[in-house]
């Protein structure tokens, strides 16, 4: 019990120096604080993880099944167009305005793709994912139910999120806020749950990665930590609740692909259990 309870606050502890208030200038700006959280605190998190883990829980790899992994990808692409599809209601209910971004990424958005995508799905798997789920959650599956487990690992998941949505605590706006939190904690407990399905490490952290190139890649909002190519800015506070909905609807198919996927399991190791079972005696 005592190295999961050090691992747990030591993780949760470690983005509180990010949430100093005026820590961006102190860093040197936000050109600095971006990278910061995008490498920086998954990769001292890691490595946080592989100090307080032996060996033997440690690990590399958990590669689950393939073939889970397969049947749930197409639930995680569903996944993550509905969870982007505040986008396109934003768009025809006027709430939104698309405005550029980092130049130098939308200049060249295939070579950015080249590099981005690639980094972004390594850290999606042996950095985010490898210490929450490999490490912390199975660290207290050995102390704690499995449901307790999954919790403590996707609150500290959401610690950690906290300097890209409150950098130095400053709050741009209540609304963004507690949309952006509610979308981490959906994306988290989506996370876990494809982990702890048997799927595995690949499958949780190249969905991971996916979420992660998009919005340090591709479009974030304006009042993200983060400068993709593109942004879009909203004045209306309504957005955030459509912001919402479609966070906790991702999460909804997620679970329901899990769901399925159970169910067929469950059905195609039916026959093989009853081909194991020893016949029935013969009627006299």
């Amino acid at each position: 019990m005592k190295k999961p309870l050090a691992l747990t606050l030591l993780l949760a502890g470690l983005p509180v120096i990010l949430l100093i208030p005026g820590v961006v200038k102190l860093v040197g700006g936000a050109g600095v604080y971006r990278p910061i959280m995008l490498w920086g605190l998954p990769v001292s998190a890691a490595l946080v993880a592989a100090a307080l883990t032996t060996g033997r829980r440690r690990g590399f790899l958990f590669g689950g099944s393939p073939a889970t992994l397969l049947r749930l990808a197409p639930w995680c692409v569903t996944a993550l167009v509905v969870d982007y599809s505040f986008l396109g209601i934003g768009h025809l209910l006027g709430f939104i305005t698309f405005t550029y971004g980092d130049q130098g990424l939308s200049g060249h958005p295939f070579r950015a793709m080249a590099w981005g995508l690639p980094l972004c799905l390594g850290l999606g798997v042996f950095g985010w994912e490898w210490t929450l789920r490999r490490t912390l959650y199975v660290s207290w599956i050995g102390h704690v139910a499995r449901p307790a487990a999954l919790l403590i690992s996707c609150a500290v998941g959401v610690a950690l999120m906290a300097p890209s949505i409150t950098p130095g605590l400053e709050i741009p706006d209540g609304s963004y806020v507690a949309a952006s939190f509610l979308v981490v904690a959906c994306r988290e407990l989506s996370f876990g749950l494809i982990f702890a399905s048997g799927a595995g490490l690949p499958a949780a952290g190249l969905y991971r990665g996916l979420i992660i190139y998009m919005e340090a890649f591709l479009i974030a909002d304006w009042y993200s930590v983060f400068f993709p190519m593109a942004n879009f800015t909203t004045s209306e506070p309504a957005f955030y609740l459509v912001r919402g909905a479609t966070a906790i609807l991702a999460a909804g198919v997620i679970v329901t692909g899990l769901r399925w996927n159970a169910r067929r399991q469950a059905t195609a190791g039916a026959p093989a259990r009853a081909g194991a079972s020893p016949a029935a005696p013969a009627p006299s």
